[in-house]
């Protein structure tokens, strides 16, 4: 009976604190303005000045003249590119999936003459880094073959 009530004073108190968290804060209290005295004077109305317009500057790093193309920042090229790996064709571990490092990365073949870039054989590819390609290899970096030579 002990443990059942310490499990329960538990939960309790673990509900309160978290009731406790949750509650918004309440508004803080505004004190009252004390009553101005019947004999006082009233003060006259503060003059209002009429609002401040404020027209940004055009940005000086931007074309004013919308008909200027802007240049491309994202630093992608304009075309893929294109690299060189010679090593030895593995296979990945999953079937069909052949792979090709450079020492420093392993690129996942996507095409090519597998008669020539057959697994254990060292080849020299050339190809273009896959963008946005969908593979079941799961592994490398997917380089779309556009020549392979043995050697």
């Amino acid at each position: 009976m002990t443990m059942r009530r310490f499990f329960l004073v538990s939960v309790v108190v673990a509900g309160l604190a978290v009731t406790a968290c949750a509650s918004p804060a309440s508004e803080p209290e505004v004190p009252a303005a004390p009553a101005a005295p019947s004999s006082a004077a009233v003060a006259p109305p503060a003059t209002v000045s009429p609002p401040v317009t404020v027209t940004p500057s055009p940005d000086p790093l931007l074309p004013s003249d919308p008909g200027i193309p802007l240049p491309d920042m994202s630093g992608k090229p304009d075309k893929p590119l294109e690299i060189t790996v010679t090593g030895q064709v593995t296979a990945g571990v999953e079937p069909g999936c052949r792979l090709i490092s450079d020492g420093r990365t392993s690129y996942l073949l996507l095409g090519g003459d597998v008669n020539v870039a057959k697994v254990g054989a060292r080849v020299t590819v050339t190809g273009t880094l896959g963008e946005n390609v969908m593979s079941t290899c799961q592994q490398g970096t997917p380089l779309q073959v556009k020549s392979v030579r043995a050697g």
